[in-house]
């Protein structure tokens, strides 16, 4: 028996690891990842101010796992018919079972030049480039724009607010979000917390506000445009390209199909599931 995990961040390390354990002695487990390091994702926006934390933040993949075979490489299709997983280098990996883990990507909603003038905020280098350019395009009276107030929108405002009180900088932070509230999946006192937070710190905070398109110096918004030298969007997100952007609805038992399974951000679920019930649908993957 062969056992796919496609991708090794939360979901798909926490379930190879389980997999480690639970799975007969003959079994085969492969976990494919686009990079040797499991990264800590959470934390990613403290490498802003931080670049040390990056060291920190990857965990190499060979000392995560126990039995598990570790491919490198990207995702670039499954079919579910053939039972096969398409890899960028060319190669096929046939599977009796496979768990898709492979998170989730930047949103752009088909904004007009969104992708093309943003930096978004998945990965370490990401970070890096956020802090160069902060210092290259903004530390003399500039602008950054964070486009999208949810918990990454409001960490990074955070993270370069305090970069720029720490070097003396002088640039502006402005914080836009679509609905009226900061962090607004979130309860009513943890919004209200952030948002005195955010303030405090002299971000500048502009909810109820649609990003219609974006030039290389102006966000142009319904509410009036915005002209800046940095944007970093953290607006939403969309499945991985090789579920052709699409995070597909599963229930509790994480299925697309009886071989196949989607866990994590890689999915929509029907309804919220409590932990012990992913950890028995994880566990269905056997």
């Amino acid at each position: 028996m062969r056992v796919l995990v496609l991708g090794a961040g939360y979901a798909g390390l926490t379930l190879a690891r389980d997999l480690e354990r639970r799975l007969p002695a003959d079994a085969d487990l492969t976990v494919v990842n686009d990079s040797p390091h499991h990264l800590v994702q959470h934390e990613v926006h403290r490498a802003i101010r931080r670049p040390a934390v990056a060291d920190a933040i990857q965990v190499p993949l060979d000392e995560a796992l126990d039995r598990a075979e570790v491919v490198v490489d990207r995702v670039t299709g499954v079919d579910r018919d053939a039972r096969t997983v398409e890899l960028a280098a060319g190669d096929a990996l046939g599977y009796d079972y496979c768990a898709v883990c492979l998170g989730a990507q930047t949103a752009y909603y088909g904004i007009p030049g969104l992708e093309a003038h943003s930096v978004p905020l998945k990965r370490v280098a990401d970070a890096e480039t956020i802090r160069t350019r902060f210092f290259d395009d903004c530390d003399e009276g500039g602008t950054v724009v964070v486009g999208g107030a949810g918990l990454s929108g409001v960490q990074v405002a955070g993270e370069l607010a305090a970069l720029r009180d720490e070097e003396g900088a002088h640039a502006d932070i402005v914080l836009v979000e679509r609905l009226d509230a900061v962090a607004p999946s979130f309860d009513a006192s943890f919004r209200r917390a952030v948002r005195d937070e955010l303030l405090d710190r002299g971000v500048e905070i502009r909810t109820e506000t649609t990003v219609e398109s974006v030039t290389d110096a102006t966000v142009e918004a319904d509410t009036g445009d915005i002209d800046y030298d940095l944007l970093v969007w953290t607006g939403g997100i969309a499945g991985d390209d090789a579920m052709g952007g699409e995070r597909p609805a599963v229930r509790a038992d994480l299925r697309l199909d009886r071989r196949t399974f989607v866990v994590g951000d890689a999915a929509r679920h029907l309804r919220r599931i409590g932990r012990m019930e992913w950890t028995n649908a994880c566990r269905r993957v056997v």
